[in-house]
Formats: C-alpha cells, sequence, structure tokens
C-alpha cells in the first residue's frame, strides 16, 4: 500500500512539474537581500528578514507588471538591442522594455534601490508610488554597481534583445512556439523578456538560467544554429 502510494505521489509531483517546483527556492540565491539569508550576499541590509518584500507584496495597487509587483519603477528611458544595432533582427522589438523585463530592470537598471518599495515590510509602509524604506545596507550599498556585470543600465544595446516578438516565421532561423513556451522557456504574451532565460527564484543553475547551458542548451533551445 505504501509502495502505491509513494508511486502515486510521484506522477502527481510530475504532473505538476516536479522538478522545475525542486529548483524554486529564492531563500538560498542572490536574490535573497535580507538579513535572513544563509549566505552572506553581495548586497544585503540588516533592516528586515523578509525575503519576498523586495519585489512583491500580498497588497499593492500597481497594476504592472504582475504579479502583486513591489517596486518603484525605473524613469531611465532605454536604447534597445533591435534592428538598428543588428540588420539580422527580423522580429520585432517594442520601443521601451514591457511586463517581467521592466520588472527585471527596477533594480538591474542601477537607478532604483533595492528598497523603494509600495508596500514595506509591515504596517504603515504603504505608499502608492513607491518609497525609500531608508533601510541599513552594508558597504556595498543599495543600488547595483556599474562596475558588476549585473548592472545593465539603460543602454541594452549590449544585451540579448528584449521585449521582442518570437516570430519564427519571419525568421526561420528560430524554433517553432508550442502553447506560449519555445521548448521548456516561457515567452510573455508572445515575447521573449528577461523571463524567458532567468527565473529570479532558481537556485539550481547558474545566473538564475531557467535551463543548464551545457553544450549551449539554452542558446539552441530557440535558436537553430
Amino acid at each position: 500500500m505504501k509502495r502505491a502510494l509513494s508511486a502515486v505521489l510521484s506522477l502527481a509531483l510530475m504532473g505538476l512539474g516536479g522538478t522545475a517546483l525542486a529548483a524554486e527556492d529564492i531563500v538560498n540565491t542572490l536574490h535573497n537581500l535580507s538579513s535572513s539569508a544563509p549566505v552572506t550576499n553581495f548586497y544585503q541590509t540588516t533592516s528586515t528578514a523578509s525575503v519576498c518584500v523586495f519585489c512583491h507584496s500580498p497588497h499593492t495597487t500597481t497594476a504592472a507588471p504582475k504579479p502583486l509587483w513591489n517596486r518603484g519603477a525605473s524613469a531611465a528611458t532605454y536604447t534597445m538591442y533591435n534592428n538598428t544595432v543588428s540588420s539580422t533582427i527580423d522580429m520585432t522589438v517594442e520601443a521601451q522594455p514591457v511586463g517581467v523585463s521592466l520588472a527585471c530592470l527596477s533594480c538591474h537598471d542601477g537607478t532604483v534601490a533595492f528598497d523603494v518599495l509600495i508596500n514595506g515590510a509591515g504596517s504603515g509602509g504603504f505608499n502608492p508610488a513607491g518609497a525609500d524604506q531608508g533601510w541599513a545596507w552594508g558597504v556595498n550599498g543599495d543600488l547595483i554597481a556599474n562596475t558588476r556585470v549585473t548592472h545593465l543600465g539603460n543602454d541594452l544595446t549590449g544585451d540579448h534583445p528584449i521585449s521582442i516578438t518570437y516570430d519564427n516565421v519571419a525568421d526561420t532561423a528560430f524554433n517553432a512556439a508550442v502553447a506560449g513556451k519555445v521548448g521548456t522557456l516561457p515567452l510573455y504574451t508572445n515575447r521573449v523578456e528577461c523571463g524567458s532565460c532567468h527565473n529570479p527564484h532558481e537556485a539550481t543553475n547558474a545566473t538564475f538560467l531557467r535551463i543548464a547551458n551545457t553544450a549551449s542548451a539554452l542558446c539552441t533551445t530557440c535558436h537553430i544554429k
């Protein structure tokens, strides 16, 4: 009976994507900026033990980017990687980042402090426009330094195109998307965004990659090379 129950549970987990869920462990990633981080982070505050508050709040008025986004938005204007940069791009690139990519850039463009939040930890810290919590940070401060590779700035021409409509008919050097994904990589309203390659909660693969890039497996999921 126990063996049969174990088999049923295993099949259920497989049906729910158990392997992917097992890699979700935000506490043990570099996105844990809290005082409760088990390993000292390059950026870390001593002011809160809350892990999720830097990105999410259960109550917020901001409509996008979702889900339950808790960050103050960047006011930066971005230079996009598009067909003015590379003549080989045959797909449509948005004029500015949208959706989940805009969410990532609210930290990674280096203009908004990590603790500029719509809803601070605890009660009484709500500000629909986002407010600096004034939390204490280590010597590396509360902005991504422009000396680090994680600082993308507002010139995105040196980075993989984002907010680009995935269209393997316009460019046949790409694999077809099926049900909103290319392989296991998700598209967002049929666009390639930061989250197509990176999962911010991923604790297994380096640089938060959704799949290991062994033998360029991540790249060749989309690109036919």
